[in-house]
């Protein structure tokens, strides 16, 4: 496992691979963990943690700016309809969406903020 902590980080280096250790700001001050995977959401990037935890892009210390967000138009139907079968499965689970850091939560940021930009677009 490498640790990428410190390391700053420019275009050509982002996003960190899956196994490194990043560094980002949580409700608790700064912490690092241990990168499972990196995803595209509706509109950024999230990074999931081996715990489970989902870290949206901004919140990784090193993240390049400005950060690069996705055009509305590069999002298809299919990828805006799973989104809300993960939002309606999530919510049938009885997950709690007020809990940061989680599944739930991520994929509801993602998809008000994909649909504020997509009305704002049509304005």
């Amino acid at each position: 496992m490498k640790s990428t902590a410190k390391l700053l980080r420019s275009e050509a280096n982002w996003p960190p691979a899956e196994g490194e250790i990043i560094s980002f700001r949580s409700s608790s001050g700064s912490e690092t963990s241990v990168l499972k995977e990196v995803r595209w959401g509706l509109v950024w990037r999230d990074f999931i943690l081996e715990d489970g935890r989902v870290i949206p892009e901004h919140r990784i210390l090193g993240c390049p700016q400005p950060q690069v967000w996705r055009k509305i138009s590069e999002v298809t139907d299919n990828e805006r309809e799973e989104c809300e079968e993960r939002l309606l499965s999530m919510a049938g689970a009885g997950m709690d969406p007020r809990k940061r850091d989680q599944p739930f939560w991520a994929e509801l940021n993602q998809y008000l903020a994909y649909t504020y930009l997509r009305y704002k677009q049509a304005a």
